[in-house]
């Protein structure tokens, strides 16, 4: 009789459950209808047990479950109790670029770099794919592969964040060094289609292990030791010692001011990094191999990633042939060339609404020496943007600026392709930069050994090539269509103070000015 009394209440509760109330409703109501029933004496305590049991057992499962969610475009997993989760996360930049310059290649030899960096072209600038998220609550993660380039950079980032603590976090993997807000800016992020000369002066993503954290509202702190070399073991000849560092505090967030409205970001930032670089040989068809060894400390390429080599600074090595020079057997590795380069950063960003104004300015010494031949070169770098921007469809820049960096552009509304509705969010950018090494010396050494054979040349120098002083003016026009696709269209003008050809091409005419017009397709989650 008891059995047939339970059906009964079971499948009156089932029923009213199913009809009275929506899935989420029944989920939260069936403990409150069992208790009220056995309040009424419809059902007794052990009858009311009894469900409340099998209630504890479907919470438990329901807990362990997998959640699927999607934000923005992005697909991940989360664990039921929310302390492990996976996303996929990706890009794809795809870039047109129209170069005006004096570029008769007609002699040139068009495998040489600089040549190539003169023509018109189409480019998959970016392709990457990875995985990120956290697994027992306090671990972060993120391993990101690139798809284009050579294969030293097939790993772009690979790290693991212990983050228990939001004021002291620890990191350890491959991941950017804390210098330059410009550079720790994602490139989905990126103000204009290219940084700026001062990101080719920092450090970028190297292996290492970090000390960072928020150690109260307004304030970031992170403290790095890094190895300069990407992949493999450092050279046992260097102690690889590279150190780097960065603060920043939000002045508005510590004023107290409308944090929603306005940002007013101050940054510093320094690195010291020793390391050893093999000199090679270089030359091309047009030109005679040359009888020396080089490697390059040191390299600026012109605004909008024009020109390869606008500037550059080469320690020179041995001769070829010679016992301390680079052969096709290798060289020892106390002939490689050490390498010291100091460097301190200032960082200064302020938004207000719809507008923001950014700079940033890096001051770095370099110093290098070849101890086999006693040859050595010193300069002295300076580089420095200043840029202002507007979005013009109103959305708040605060909105997008967290510990210390900037986020991704969110739109009021997102266009629809489908129906051609929204607007997206559409923002106008100028901005100028510029470097100078016009503090430079070079040091040619007495114990340099012969050529093994006569050869067309015997001239084995350290050298500076290229326009010590350059300067670039770029204007944007951006479209981010939605959370995870923009398109964005750069002109920039880029004036070199000495006129010079393109370094290593025989034939070149010199240049004092170089025109990019740029298009970017952009496609992230």
């Amino acid at each position: 009789m008891k059995s047939i009394k339970m059906r009964g209440v079971v499948a009156a509760v089932a029923g009213a459950l199913m009809f009275g109330f929506g899935a989420n409703a029944m989920a939260d109501s069936t403990d409150d209808i069992v208790n009220a029933l056995i309040a009424k004496g419809v059902l007794t305590e052990e009858e009311g047990a009894l469900l409340m049991k099998g209630r504890d057992g479907e919470k438990a499962g329901n807990a362990k479950k997998p959640k699927n969610k999607e934000k923005d475009g992005t697909f991940s997993l989360e664990s039921g109790d929310g302390n492990n989760s996976i996303a996929l996360t990706g890009r794809m930049q795809f870039d047109m670029r129209s170069v005006n310059a004096d570029k008769d290649q007609s002699n040139f030899d068009q495998s040489d770099r600089d040549t190539k960096s003169l023509a018109d072209n189409f480019e998959i600038r970016r392709a990457r794919i990875g995985v990120k998220g956290k697994f027992a609550k306090d671990f972060g993660y993120e391993v990101v592969t690139n798809l284009v380039g050579s294969s030293t950079n097939t790993i772009d980032v690979a790290f693991l964040n212990w983050a228990r603590y939001e004021p002291f976090q620890i990191r350890v993997g491959q991941f950017k060094q804390p210098f330059s807000l410009e550079e720790l800016t994602s490139s989905n992020n990126m103000d204009f289609m290219e940084r700026s000369y001062v990101n080719n002066v920092t450090t970028g993503k190297k292996p290492g292990v970090m000390v960072h954290g928020v150690p109260s509202k307004g304030l970031t702190y992170a403290v790095s030791a890094y190895q300069q070399q990407n992949f493999g073991e450092e050279s046992n000849n260097t102690t690889g010692k590279s150190f780097a560092g960065r603060a920043t505090m939000n002045v508005a967030e510590l004023a107290g001011w409308n944090t929603k409205e306005s940002v007013l970001h101050v940054g510093f930032a320094g690195f010291n990094s020793d390391y050893d670089i093999l000199p090679s040989t270089s030359g091309n068809t047009f030109k005679a191999a040359e009888d020396g060894t080089r490697a390059t400390v040191f390299n600026f390429r012109s605004g909008g990633r024009g020109l390869g080599t606008a500037y550059r600074a080469q320690i020179a090595g041995d001769y070829i042939g010679s016992t301390s020079a680079y052969s096709a057997y290798g060289a020892p590795a106390n002939y490689t060339a050490k390498v010291e380069n100091s460097a301190y950063g200032l960082e200064l960003a302020a938004a207000y609404g719809p507008y923001k104004f950014q700079t940033e300015f890096t001051g770095q010494k370099f110093d290098a020496s070849h101890a086999a031949t006693g040859n050595s070169l010193k300069a002295d770098v300076q580089a420095y943007y200043v840029e202002a921007l507007w979005m013009l469809t109103g959305e708040n820049y605060a909105d997008w600026y967290k510990n210390g960096v900037w986020g991704a552009v969110k739109p009021k509304t997102n266009y629809d392709f489908e129906t051609g509705k929204g607007n997206g969010a559409w923002e106008l950018g100028l901005r100028y930069d510029a470097f100078d090494v016009s503090d430079t010396s070079i040091t040619a050494g007495a114990n340099k050994g012969t050529p093994s054979a006569p050869l067309s040349t015997t001239t084995v120098t350290s050298r500076f090539q290229g326009s010590s002083k350059s300067n670039t003016m770029t204007a944007g026009l951006k479209w981010v269509v939605n959370p995870n696709m923009r398109m964005m269209l750069n002109y920039s003008r880029t004036n070199y103070d000495t006129p010079f050809a393109a370094i290593d091409v025989e034939g070149a005419v010199a240049n004092d000015k170089e025109d990019l017009l740029m298009l970017r397709t952009q496609v992230a989650f």
